[in-house]
């Protein structure tokens, strides 16, 4: 599998395929068992950070109690840093008064864009979203795919994983499946295959 900069890739497949632990080796923080997963011709687990993934469950990657030090944490500079806090806010479309709102008082759509926020505020090649639509009503869904949609135009480069494809055609184009550990091509279901 090659994902250029600036892809799309949908990476389907049913529950226990593997999906989650692919994304966690193109993260570069799980070491594949067979073959390789590169960077620029280097092992991306020897540039972590240059992948960013986000958890499937977005309170589980939130580990401070409010917005600014999530943020910052993740990112890797000082929460006091307001404006870098603020224009990462705003790189996913939320408020600046929600920097020092506690974590707890957020809805889902809300943890998934502060998470976000902190791996975009430090400039990954690309980033891995793992069911990023899962629990989320419609119009937090749209509102989350506008905004992934235009980061990718942007050009940042959006791997998804999900057993869904409900909504994803524009944002990912490419779409893999994945069965038993092993991607192969999904068959389109223009061409009157299966997916």
């Amino acid at each position: 599998l090659v994902v250029t900069e600036g892809d799309g890739v949908l990476i389907h497949g049913l529950n226990g395929s593997g999906k989650s632990t692919l994304a966690w080796i193109m993260a570069g923080l799980t070491l594949p068992t067979v073959g390789s997963c590169l960077l620029d011709g280097r092992p991306v687990s020897e540039q972590v950070g240059a992948v960013a993934l986000s958890f499937q469950a977005a309170r589980l990657q939130l580990i401070r109690g409010r917005v600014d030090r999530e943020i910052a944490a993740a990112a890797g500079f000082s929460s006091r840093d307001h404006t870098r806090v603020l224009a990462a806010l705003a790189t996913v479309g939320l408020e600046p008064a929600l920097a020092s709102r506690p974590i707890d008082q957020l809805s889902g759509g809300q943890m998934r864009r502060v998470v976000l926020a902190g791996l975009l505020a430090r400039s990954p090649r690309a980033v891995i979203l793992d069911e990023p639509l899962a629990g989320l009503d419609a119009a937090s869904a749209r509102g989350l795919l506008r905004l992934l949609e235009q980061l990718r135009r942007d050009g940042l480069t959006v791997v998804v994983i999900s057993h869904d494809f409900d909504g994803l055609e524009e944002l990912c184009p490419r779409t893999l499946h994945l069965r038993d550990g092993q991607l192969v091509p999904a068959v389109s279901s223009a061409s009157g295959g299966v997916a």
